[in-house]
C-alpha cells in the first residue's frame, strides 16, 4: 500500500513550459509532489530511480522519486535538488534570456549534428559548462524508457550565484507509452516501439543516444534490471511489463 499525504492548496505550484500544457505540482517541506496526469507517471518515475541505483551513475546526477497518494490521487514525490543558495534554469529559458527567441524553433531549422553542436557551443560560451556528458547520460535513459517529453524545459542547469552546473536527470514520467495514444496492447512491442518519438534534437531515440554515446559515464546492466522487473511484472499491461519487453528487444 502506498503512503498517503494531504496537501492544502497553499502549497500548489503552477508551472508552465511542459509540452502538454500546464502541470500542477505541490511544494512542501522541501519536497516536490506531483499527481499523475495520464496514469502511471509516478510508477515510471520510481522505476527509473530504481534502475539508476543499479548503475554507477552518482546519486547527485539523477532525482530519486517514490510513489505516493496525494489527496487520494496517485502520484510521486521527490526531494528538492536545490540548495538554499541555488536556482534552476532550463536550457530554454537561459537561451531566451540571453539570445531571445525559442531554442526549439531555432534548432528545428538545423541539421541534427548542427543543432546539437549549436546548443553545446552556446552553453559553453554563455554558461561556461560542458553539457556533453549530461546530454549523453540523459539520452541514454530516454532511449531505454522511450521518454517522449524530454524537451528544452526539462533539460537545465543549476546556478549557485557563481557558476553553472548540469542539473540532475529528472521528469521521466511520460515514458513507457504513458500518455501515448498510438500505443496498442494488441500489437507487438516491436511495433509499438516505432510509435514512440523523442523531442529534443531528433524524433529518434537511437540517434540521440548514439550521437553522444562516447561521452556517457555509466552503463545499464540489463540482467540486473530484468531481475528487478521480474519482481514487479504481472503479465498484464503495466509499465514494468512494457520495459521488460523492451529490454528483451534490446538484448536480441
Amino acid at each position: 500500500m502506498l503512503p498517503k499525504i494531504e496537501i492544502g492548496p497553499e502549497y500548489l505550484v503552477m508551472e508552465s513550459g511542459t509540452s502538454d500544457g500546464t502541470q500542477i505540482k505541490y511544494f512542501k517541506d522541501n519536497n516536490w509532489y506531483k499527481i499523475d496526469r495520464y496514469g502511471g507517471e509516478g510508477q515510471v518515475e520510481e522505476l527509473v530511480s530504481d534502475i539508476l541505483t543499479l548503475t554507477n551513475l552518482p546519486d547527485k546526477d539523477y532525482v530519486k522519486y517514490s510513489q505516493i497518494k496525494i489527496n487520494d490521487e496517485f502520484g510521486c514525490m521527490s526531494e528538492n535538488f536545490l540548495q538554499p543558495n541555488e536556482s534552476f534554469i532550463t536550457l530554454y529559458r537561459l537561451y531566451s534570456n540571453i539570445q531571445g527567441g525559442d531554442l526549439a524553433t531555432v534548432t528545428a531549422r538545423m541539421d541534427y549534428d548542427e543543432a546539437i553542436d549549436y546548443v553545446l557551443e552556446f552553453m559553453d560560451k554563455n554558461a561556461k559548462v560542458d553539457l556533453r556528458e549530461y546530454l549523453a547520460n540523459t539520452f541514454a535513459v530516454d532511449a531505454l524508457i522511450l521518454n517522449e517529453d524530454r524537451h528544452f524545459n526539462n533539460l537545465g542547469l543549476i546556478y549557485d550565484g557563481k557558476r553553472f552546473r548540469p542539473a540532475p536527470i529528472f521528469d521521466n514520467g511520460k515514458s513507457l507509452f504513458v500518455g501515448n495514444k498510438r500505443y496498442s496492447q494488441e500489437k507487438a512491442m516491436t511495433e509499438n516501439k516505432k510509435k514512440a518519438f523523442a523531442k529534443a534534437f531528433s524524433g529518434s531515440f537511437d540517434l540521440n543516444d548514439s550521437y553522444l554515446r562516447k561521452y556517457r559515464s555509466f552503463a545499464f546492466d540489463y540482467d540486473r534490471i530484468e531481475s528487478l522487473l521480474r519482481e514487479k511484472i504481472s503479465g498484464e499491461d503495466t509499465v514494468y511489463d512494457r520495459l521488460y519487453s523492451l529490454i528483451g528487444i534490446i538484448k536480441k
